[in-house]
């Protein structure tokens, strides 16, 4: 789950940045909004040009070194999530990172990418590959038989798995023997909570990574507890990446929809 953007607290190790003024898309008679089947895009109607936006946060491990990137899904060039359908959310990130590549939203590092019980179900994430792909199982995702199987499935092709949002009595804990990573919600859990989510998880192998880092003591005192990746504002804010795609012929159309249209151009905003 994503969180709303705060301010940047800048630590060392990754410089925070900012969306200038001067960067912002401005308002024109030739482009509109439409609403698709993975959210909200923008188009040029002089060109029939489509804009995706997806934003990503550095995973740091505790030398503050980059060990993967949250993708999350954004509706325009602010930094900042308003749709309320998590599953258009999570397709919308999915066919943007087939369209973009991890080479251009993650500089060929691992990319965590949420994952709704849909597109578990589905196997929607198959279509990434499994040794950059971690799936990220949201907090609302109820962990029936139906889950586990997906998750099953998901293991014996190699990916990795990581638990979203987790906190004290969490109702996912059958999905805890799967996992790979867990993540811990700073924000939504005392300290007394996060100590022992690292005792009982640590020890079965797990690898844990706090969330929501917001102050160095934060940092610190998650270092100390024993998580091993860190996650936060106090880092770096989401950094927004503009996709400008341009329609294929519909007659040559792919087997599927995620690849009918070419990349034309990324650039990423500041």
């Amino acid at each position: 789950m994503e969180a709303l953007p705060g301010p940047a607290h800048g630590a060392t190790g990754v410089p925070a940045r900012r969306i200038s003024k001067a960067q912002e898309l401005s308002p024109s008679a030739d482009k509109k909004v439409v609403a698709t089947s993975t959210g909200v895009q923008k188009i040029d109607s002089s060109s029939q040009q489509i804009f995706r936006f997806v934003a990503r946060q550095p995973i740091l491990n505790a030398a503050q070194q980059v060990f993967g990137y949250e993708l999350l899904f954004r509706d325009g060039i602010e930094n900042v999530f308003r749709a309320s359908d998590a599953e258009a959310a999570a397709r919308s990130t999915l066919d943007s990172t087939l369209i973009m590549g991890f080479d251009v939203l993650c500089d060929g590092q691992r990319a965590f990418i949420n994952c709704t019980r849909d597109l578990l179900l589905k196997d929607g994430i198959t279509l990434l590959p499994s040794e950059q792909t971690v799936v990220e199982i949201l907090e609302n995702v109820e962990p029936d038989d139906l889950v586990l199987s997906a998750c099953q499935r998901l293991k014996v092709a190699g990916y990795t798995i990581a638990l979203d949002d987790y906190v004290a009595n969490d109702p996912r804990e059958p999905l805890t023997a799967l996992a790979d990573i867990v993540k811990v919600d700073f924000e939504r859990t005392t300290r007394a909570d996060q100590q022992a989510l690292v005792k009982r998880f640590a020890p079965m192998g797990r690898r844990m990574l706090a969330e929501k880092v917001e102050t160095q003591e934060q940092f610190a005192v998650a270092q100390e507890m024993g998580f091993v990746y860190f996650q936060g504002y106090f880092f770096r804010r989401p950094e927004v990446l503009r996709a400008r795609e341009i329609e294929e012929a519909r007659e040559q159309a792919p087997p599927h929809p995620s690849v009918a249209r070419k990349l034309k151009h990324v650039s990423r905003i500041r």
